[in-house]
């Protein structure tokens, strides 16, 4: 009998679970986001950061943390710290004003820079999934309604004898439609491994410390 009345509980969590969840078309999905991504980033000051862990075989052999400062439009302070093969470097950049960069290799000495420090950072053109799914989900979050949008895409191999690859975004929203963190894994199926996890997140009207130019 008890063995019985747990699996009535375990079902009725699942279902409970499950009737929250509903699958929606991609207008939804993209007006929640671009939403989220205007008004998020408009609350200033603000920190943002972004966290991306490679893998392979499931081990992570590289993490870049990247946490920007930001103080007011076009004011704000990155920080790139990469930690591979138990070696730790760090990257920096303040922006004062459009054209106004200053470059760092340790936080002391600064060079100024009409573009951005960061020259390997690429912005790659976006690809045609085979498929694509979106769902949301809306529950409690420390006692506060959110929304959890879910975007899952499949792309056929690039090239002959690849696998299909596959990208999961987890977006938790707050009731506002404010980002609470986007969490991504990207990696290859058949089977399914993950080769890149990222995971962003925003601290608003953060106590930043003032953004200055460091060159007198």
């Amino acid at each position: 009998m008890k063995v019985a009345f747990s699996l009535i509980i375990v079902l009725l969590c699942y279902f409970n679970f499950n009737a929250q969840s509903k699958n929606i078309d991609k207008d939804e999905y993209e007006k929640a986001f671009k939403f989220a991504v205007s008004e998020t980033n408009a609350v200033y000051p603000h920190i943002f950061e972004v966290k991306t862990n490679f893998v392979e075989a499931g081990k992570t052999v590289r993490t870049v943390t990247e946490t920007n400062e930001n103080e007011a439009p076009l004011h704000h302070r990155i920080k790139v710290t990469i930690l591979e093969n138990g070696k730790e470097t760090n990257k920096y950049q303040i922006n004062v004003g459009a054209g106004n960069v200053f470059c760092s290799d340790d936080g002391r000495i600064w060079k100024p820079s009409k573009y951005e420090c960061d020259s390997q950072r690429m912005i790659y053109g976006p690809r045609n999934p085979e498929t694509i799914e979106y769902s949301v989900i809306e529950k409690k979050l420390a006692g506060k309604s959110v929304k959890i949008y879910r975007k899952y895409s499949v792309f056929a191999p690039t090239k002959e004898g690849e696998k299909r690859t596959f990208s999961e975004e987890i977006s938790t929203i707050d009731s506002r439609g404010f980002f609470i963190t986007v969490e991504t894994s990207q990696g290859t199926l058949d089977p399914k491994a993950v080769t890149l996890t990222r995971k962003q997140t925003w601290t608003l009207k953060a106590k930043i410390k003032p953004i200055v130019s460091p060159i007198k």
